[in-house]
């Protein structure tokens, strides 16, 4: 009897030991461990992720960032990054979180998984006034650019494949591309525009056509349940204490939008 019993113990231990090792791997273990939360933001994102002139990242996403250490109880350490290599630094584990406003698509959640939107963000094609384009169906052979693997580029390249797409390696690089003439259009997001448009008032860029409304989440690593959910009460908890609209209202000048998706 004895023996069985002990069969049965051994049997049941064997059976939580890799639910406890994945729990100790949970990031959100980890960080809280470590002391220290490693977020990835962008540098190319005007004005959610960007660098000051002294070389320092800004934006809405940083203070995402910083809230969610201060929430976390841990100190923060920030990793600057385009758009090209947000996943691959997450995938590589150098970066705990990418605050880096990610749309959520179907093909980038084969690699990672998203959070609840945070925001929200309308995206379209942009041009000089002298530009006549007023639809995906007016594109023709004219040069888009875009930032590669981006969610414009991604949705741009669905609606229109043959389309004359030109991908740059950062947002920055596309943006000087329309500017100086090397491209008619660029694919952006309207914050992007504006910051252009701020910067470059004699070169203003309007709206050609709308693509669509492009919700923006926090990138986390998948299989990682604890953390995931972390991250979604993170959003849903600073939506309901208003620091979600603080932030819009700081870097938008915006309202938070009231139908965000929840996942």
């Amino acid at each position: 009897m004895r023996k069985i019993l002990a069969s049965l113990i051994l049997g049941a231990v064997a059976l939580a030991a890799p639910q406890w090792a994945s729990a100790q791997k949970s990031t959100l273990r980890q960080v809280l461990d470590r002391g220290t939360l490693i977020a990835g933001v962008g540098i190319d994102q005007a004005p959610f992720g960007y660098v000051d002139e002294k070389g320092q990242p800004i934006g809405f996403d940083v203070d995402l960032a910083r809230l969610m250490a201060e929430q976390l109880g841990v100190k923060l350490e920030l990793k600057q990054m385009t758009s090209t290599n947000r996943i691959p630094f997450l995938l590589t584990n150098k970066v705990d979180v990418q605050v880096n406003l990610f749309g959520a698509t179907p093909e980038r959640a084969r690699q990672i998984a998203f959070s609840s939107p945070y925001t929200g963000l309308t995206i379209g094609v942009y041009g000089p006034k002298e530009v006549k384009v007023t639809s995906v169906k007016d594109l023709g052979d004219r040069p888009v650019a875009v930032g590669r693997g981006t969610t414009m580029d991604l949705t741009l390249s669905g609606m229109a494949p043959k389309a004359n797409i030109v991908r740059f390696d950062d947002e920055a690089t596309a943006q000087t591309a329309v500017l100086t003439g090397q491209t008619e259009m660029w694919a952006a997001v309207n914050t992007q525009i504006i910051a252009a448009n701020n910067k470059n008032p004699n070169k203003k860029l309007e709206l050609k056509f709308m693509m669509r409304v492009a919700p923006a989440s926090i990138g986390v690593r998948q299989g990682d349940a604890d953390w995931l959910r972390w991250m979604d009460t993170f959003v849903y908890y600073n939506k309901i204490n208003g620091k979600l609209q603080e932030l819009h209202r700081k870097w938008l000048d915006e309202d938070l939008q009231k139908d965000l998706p929840t996942f």
